[in-house]
């Protein structure tokens, strides 16, 4: 195995020192993909908040800037041993993004964007949470594609953020769902309407329609659920299978090998 991390972040300080933003982007268009990996471009209202929050977060940027690839190679050596996945090499990302998400994983990279991760709580859970989700999409026998209904979300999702509780079982589930302290009322919300939130994302697991899918596992969908539900009700599923499976096989387990559990779980 070998961990390759490009790391961006002088670069946007060398562009913040007195360079031309559409040439560092043009250089190192790693910078925008939150947007492109989805089809997306850059708007104008995208780019001044972008501008905003490089003002907000500077000192934030220049803290973590010694730091980002170390998260990264740190998050390898604890979670690879754990998949069995020493034969797969991983690529990394660390940069200063577009304030839009603080990590996630792209045609195989992984991202993390610095200006998003406060401390080393935050960064050591989700720098850890993202080499698991670069992990265990290549290592079945028919790798998971980036796209699929919602039950490969909950899953994948769910299997991320169960392995770093059990990583790091100092911080809450609250802390591990949320990269962070501060969210133990909606944990409390979750857990009074996970029954129905089940239900609902049972009558929708296989759907692949993005406003589904934002309803239950981002921070932009209308939902009559708290925000970003279906991370919490993943975890709950993965840690249930925890009880008789291990790490490596939950790891290999095929699309639809993952959904028919996840639909069996729910139904029950």
């Amino acid at each position: 195995m070998t961990v390759t991390v490009r790391d961006l972040v002088p670069a946007f300080l060398e562009y913040r020192a007195g360079g031309d933003w559409d040439g560092y982007v043009a250089k190192h268009p790693e910078v925008l993909n939150d947007l492109t990996r989805s089809g997306r471009t850059v708007q104008p209202a995208q780019r001044e908040k972008a501008f905003a929050a490089y003002e907000r977060y500077a000192d934030r940027i220049r803290a973590n800037a010694p730091h980002a690839a170390r998260w990264i190679e740190e998050a390898a050596a604890r979670v690879v041993p754990l998949l069995d996945a020493t034969h797969v090499d991983i690529n990394g990302v660390a940069m200063v993004g577009l304030a839009t998400s603080n990590g996630w994983v792209a045609d195989g990279t992984l991202y993390l964007a610095v200006e998003l991760i406060p401390d080393e709580r935050a960064a050591e859970i989700l720098a850890a949470h993202e080499i698991a989700h670069a992990l265990q999409a290549p290592l079945p026998e028919l790798p998971w594609p980036d796209q699929g209904p919602l039950g490969q979300d909950v899953y994948s999702e769910g299997f991320a953020t169960a392995l770093t509780a059990e990583l790091f079982p100092q911080y809450s589930l609250a802390e591990h769902l949320w990269f962070g302290p501060g969210y133990d009322e909606w944990f409390a919300d979750c857990r009074r309407h996970e029954a129905a939130a089940r239900a609902e994302i049972l009558a929708n697991l296989d759907s692949e329609d993005e406003d589904v899918s934002r309803r239950f596992l981002t921070l932009s969908g209308e939902s009559a659920f708290p925000q970003r539900i279906g991370y919490y009700v993943g975890t709950r599923f993965i840690q249930h299978l925890r009880e008789q499976h291990e790490w490596p096989d939950l790891a290999r387990w095929s699309t639809d090998e993952a959904l028919k559990e996840l639909r069996n779980w729910l139904t029950n």
